[in-house]
This record gives structure tokens, C-alpha cells and sequence, in this order.
């Protein structure tokens, strides 16, 4: 390090630093190129770069966090940290954990699609039809969320609610449930939906939640059988169908879980029927 004074015989030649340090020389030059670890003698004849055995402890704190996921911008505002600032070090290394989790539910995500994919290559598209949806008496809770990932937050309000017995009677609930998405065309962020399960008790509206008599409707509508990332081509098979029979959409779109989530946790066996109101 800069300032730093060692007798010729206490430094590591760059060959064995990388060894002790488990860090390639081209590497130890290019952390010395980024100002991450200078070495702590170059000879001014020759450029031959030698470091100090206690430079080994910054080296592995570099290579830790660079094996973590760290870039090299990160690892400049992290290393001074150890020092300095342990407990700020800990908060941003669980901001980073944080990141890195976002990052593998996408990667994963991405992998089930990329499956979906592979599955469906051959797969015929799936069949709609029409029909009378019957009306119903729902609890619903309406509300504007991030995305439609973040329909979950809805669901787990539910769950909420059931779990206070003075509010609702879980005795009084029926099989129909589902969701409705309100946004007239297909939206990234700031999505407006509501969730709904039929119910046959009484009810006073309160935390986001009321009756709702759903009217009978006609509907075109096709199963998705899977996880809900693909389920574009329910509504793609949708679209077609209506544009070929000279339908008109009518209404939101909207979905009835007849196998979901709440009910089992493996993905391949949710069965998801799509239904759009049309005229």
C-alpha cells in the first residue's frame, strides 16, 4: 500500500501472493489498475511488483466479495467499510443479498419460461369456447398494485381477513374464485385488479373489502393448465378466437382459479380458467 515501508526480504513476489491469495496475477495487476490493491513495492527499473503478507487479508476480502456477486464499484465502497464502519458494511451487504435474491427469483422465473417453452413446442394451441359465466356474490378487494406478480399482496390481505373469525365466517364461503383485471390494455407497472371468492354470508365493508354481485355474463374463455408466467397464450388463443368470430370484448378480462396456489404448490398442477366478456 501507498506509505507503507517493508524490509526487500518481508515482501511476496506477485507469483506468490497469487498463490496465497488464490488471485491470478493478471488480476492482481488489474485490481492494482482500479486502485484496489496496490502493491506495496514495484521496483522502479524493472516494474517487478512485491506485496506485504498482510495485504493477504485485503485480497481476500476482495476476492470474497467479488465471488459474492460484488462488481468492482461495490467493491471499492465496501472494502474501507471492514475498518470503518462494520455495522454499515452490514446493512449493505444485506441490501446486496437482498439484490441477489430479486435477481434469482428472475433467473428462475426465466428457466421455468425457457421449459414452457421447450414443452410447448409441439403443443396445439389451447381450444376456446363460449359460454353463460352464472352470476355470483363475491368478496372482493379492489386495488392498484405494482405489477401482476404482485396480485399476491391481494391474496395475502384475504388470507388476513380469514384469519379473524368476527369478520367473516370461512364456513360461508364457495368454491368460485378468482380475479379481475381492469386495465383496458396490458400494463408494466401500476395495475388495477381486483380478487374476489364467492361468499354466501353477510359482510360490512372494511379493510378494502365489500360484496359484490357479479352479473351473468357471456363469456369466451379457454384453461390454462401451469404457472401463470405463461399464460399469454391462454389470452393470445383468446384474442384470435374473438377477432375470427367477429366478437367484441365487453368487459375485463378475468380469471377463476379452479386448482391455484392456495390449494396445492406445485405449478404444473394449476389449473387457471381465462374468461373474457364478449358481445
Amino acid at each position: 500500500m501507498p506509505g507503507m515501508t517493508h524490509h526487500g526480504d518481508a515482501l511476496l513476489s506477485i507469483g506468490d501472493f497469487s498463490r496465497y491469495a488464490r488471485i491470478s496475477v493478471r488480476m492482481l495487476r488489474h485490481y492494482d489498475e482500479r486502485g484496489l490493491l496496490a502493491p506495496a513495492d514495484v521496483d522502479p527499473y524493472t516494474g517487478y511488483r512485491r506485496y506485504a503478507p498482510e495485504q493477504l487479508r485485503l485480497a481476500g476480502r476482495i476476492r470474497s466479495l467479488r465471488d459474492a456477486g460484488c462488481g468492482i464499484p461495490l467493491i471499492a465502497e465496501l472494502l474501507p467499510l471492514f475498518q470503518e464502519s462494520p455495522a454499515t458494511l452490514h446493512d449493505r451487504l444485506e441490501a446486496h443479498v437482498a439484490g441477489l435474491d430479486e435477481a434469482a427469483e428472475q433467473l428462475a422465473a426465466q428457466r421455468r419460461l425457457a421449459r414452457s417453452l421447450i414443452a410447448g413446442i409441439d403443443a396445439a394451441l389451447p381450444v376456446v369456447a363460449e359460454r353463460t359465466f352464472a352470476p355470483a356474490r363475491v368478496l372482493a378487494l379492489q386495488r392498484t398494485v405494482a405489477c401482476y406478480p404482485a396480485e399476491g399482496e391481494l391474496w395475502s390481505d384475504l388470507r388476513d381477513l380469514l384469519a379473524s373469525p368476527a369478520e367473516v365466517d370461512p364456513s360461508l364461503f364457495g368454491d368460485l374464485t378468482g380475479a379481475t383485471y381492469f386495465d383496458a390494455e396490458y400494463r408494466d407497472d401500476d395495475v388495477e385488479m381486483a380478487i374476489w371468492r364467492e361468499y354466501h354470508g353477510p359482510f360490512t365493508p372494511r379493510r378494502g373489502f365489500e360484496i359484490v354481485d357479479l352479473p351473468a355474463r357471456r363469456v369466451a374463455w379457454t384453461t390454462h393448465r401451469g404457472e401463470f408466467e405463461t399464460i399469454g397464450r391462454a389470452t393470445q388463443a383468446l384474442g384470435e378466437w374473438i377477432a375470427q368470430h367477429g366478437r367484441t370484448q365487453v368487459g375485463p378480462v378475468f380469471t377463476v382459479y379452479v386448482v391455484g396456489p392456495g390449494r396445492v404448490s406445485d405449478p404444473e398442477q394449476w389449473v387457471t380458467e381465462v374468461n373474457i366478456p364478449i358481445a
